[in-house]
């Protein structure tokens, strides 16, 4: 069973009658995504083209990471949009935290500290790539200064950031709400495509990377999110079907539902125009 339909057969039923689970299930898992990634990811060859790779790929998601808790707060501080009707009185009946809440699954896990150590994920990242930089010798201001990032690319990330941010209003909202979801289930796919092709191809730079330096495993970042992000897709699963449920004004609630399924379909598409770049020929 794959991993969309496990998560939606073992989830209980949706409340609303507007169910977008099955389509959901259908877009991911029919989206050419991993079958790409793992093709181009098979034509890697060279340290120079793996490192800038690897280098890009940390950035992309790095430009993902803050749309989480930034979504989460702006889902909270849109009031009148997420109601339950069967509930006396409008404060009593909004719904907007607990849908953030589902979003914000994500955050807790991309921003966490613990009392020993920081597990912040762009802190972890950056362990990661100072491990990759040390394993091949490479100076890290002389890589900077060799391999800048392409404007296509810095493009691409620039809309990692903002994608569907520019505006407050319910379209915006729900449009970024079903982006988020995307972004969940394809991070799953492409750091466990990445985690594959690195044990296989290059097992002496995985060893290295899962050597405690001191501080930890500098792998840690990669393995992590092999994990985490199975639960993140079924949390964002729930704020899906909840914001559907509580979306006001109720003859709004199949537009919406559209409207998320727009955003679903643009992180694909965002994904693919990045791994074309970043995992190009020559690039």
């Amino acid at each position: 069973m794959s991993l969309d339909y496990a998560i939606l057969v073992n989830t209980p039923k949706p409340t609303t009658e507007i169910d977008l689970g099955p389509r959901i299930a259908h877009a991911v898992s029919h989206a050419p995504n991993n079958e790409f990634i793992q093709a181009e990811l098979g034509r890697l060859v060279g340290t120079t083209r793996l490192v800038r790779f690897l280098h890009r790929f940390l950035l992309f998601n790095d430009a993902l990471a803050a749309r989480v808790p930034y979504l989460a707060g702006l889902i909270h501080l849109t009031p009148g949009l997420f109601v339950d009707a069967d509930e006396p009185g409008r404060f009593c009946g909004e719904r907007s935290a607990g849908i953030a809440a589902h979003v914000a699954e994500a955050a807790n896990d991309e921003y966490r500290m613990t009392p020993n150590r920081s597990m912040v994920h762009q802190h972890l990242s950056q362990r990661f790539f100072r491990g990759v930089l040390d394993h091949y010798g490479l100076d890290a201001a002389r890589f900077d200064a060799e391999n800048p990032v392409p404007e296509p690319i810095q493009s691409i990330l620039d809309e990692a950031r903002g994608k569907f941010f520019d505006k407050r209003n319910a379209e915006s909202l729900f449009a970024a709400l079903g982006f988020h979801v995307g972004l969940e289930f394809f991070a799953n796919e492409e750091f466990n495509d990445v985690d594959r092709f690195l044990t296989v191809s290059h097992p002496d730079l995985v060893e290295r990377l899962k050597t405690d330096d001191g501080a930890g495993e500098p792998y840690v970042w990669l393995s992590l999110h092999c994990v985490v992000e199975v639960g993140h897709y079924s949390a964002g699963l729930e704020a899906v079907r909840d914001a559907v449920t509580y979306c006001r004004p109720r003859a709004d609630a199949g537009r919406m539902a559209e409207t998320i399924m727009d955003g679903l379909e643009a992180f694909a598409d965002l994904q693919m125009r990045f791994y074309r770049l970043a995992l190009a020929k020559g690039a």
